[in-house]
């Protein structure tokens, strides 16, 4: 049975097996619940064997070395939604029992069946209802940031150099990096190389690695090969015919 993914605009996430993944980092924070039987996730510090939900802090070198399947859930940070999660991930690697969590395993019980439909908008609704763009300035965040974020978003075809959209906010380069890592935990390359790896992965299957590569301003290839799999620990030919994606 292929991997089931589902990509939205703050959060992805992915219910299959991922036992053949490489040692690998993302921005993103990741939840992994095991679906019927232990998971095993190593960082470079500890492992963690669980048949909890098991909670991995933004750009924390990582392996999943189990072999059964399970939800994995891939949130951005700097989104509302990772506003939310971003506390709860004090640790490297860590169980949690907080009820998002609990309720995402609820829902997925039994579908590790080939017969058994997959609640995706259930799942989606779960995810969705932990946002927390709330009047506090830390989690709100600054305006002129959340514009840089949005911007980005809508010119991941191409690489966007700091000069522009610093300009874009009304801020020096300097100050804009200052405040883009201050705001979002992460670099400003960083997020921009996210975006466009995230905004590949739905176009899996309408073109060829290589259009994927140009269309979102990488410079070939091989080039889009090694980033895909430093960030995701799977070269993408091998991600693409082990993954079916699901629309909701």
């Amino acid at each position: 049975m292929k991997n089931q993914i589902h990509i939205d605009e703050d959060f992805g996430w992915f219910i299959g097996d991922f036992d053949n993944n490489q040692k690998h980092r993302h921005y993103a924070i990741q939840l992994s619940i095991p679906l019927n039987d232990r998971i095993i996730l190593k960082t470079s510090e500890t492992t963690i064997e669980s048949e909890k939900p098991v909670l991995i802090k933004s750009n924390v070198v990582h392996q999943i070395v189990s072999d059964s399947r399970h939800f994995l859930l891939l949130i951005n940070p700097a989104s509302t939604i990772g506003h939310f999660w971003n506390p709860l991930a004090n640790k490297e690697i860590q169980e949690v029992t907080i009820r998002p969590a609990i309720d995402l395993k609820s829902a997925l019980i039994d579908i590790d069946t080939e017969q058994q439909q997959i609640p995706a908008k259930e799942l989606n609704s779960i995810v969705k209802e932990h946002d927390c763009f709330c009047s506090l300035a830390i989690h709100k965040g600054d305006d002129r940031i959340n514009k840089a974020l949005s911007y980005l978003l809508h010119h991941s075809e191409r690489i966007v150099p700091i000069e522009e959209i610093a300009n874009h906010c009304h801020l020096s380069s300097s100050r804009f990096l200052h405040l883009f890592k201050e705001q979002t935990g992460i670099t400003y390359r960083k997020a921009q190389l996210w975006n466009k790896l995230t905004k590949s992965i739905s176009q899996f299957g309408q073109m060829s690695l290589t259009e994927i590569a140009y269309q979102n301003g990488f410079s070939d290839s091989a080039h889009f090969s090694r980033e895909f799999k430093r960030n995701f620990g799977f070269n993408p030919r091998d991600f693409l015919k082990i993954s079916q994606f699901i629309q909701v």
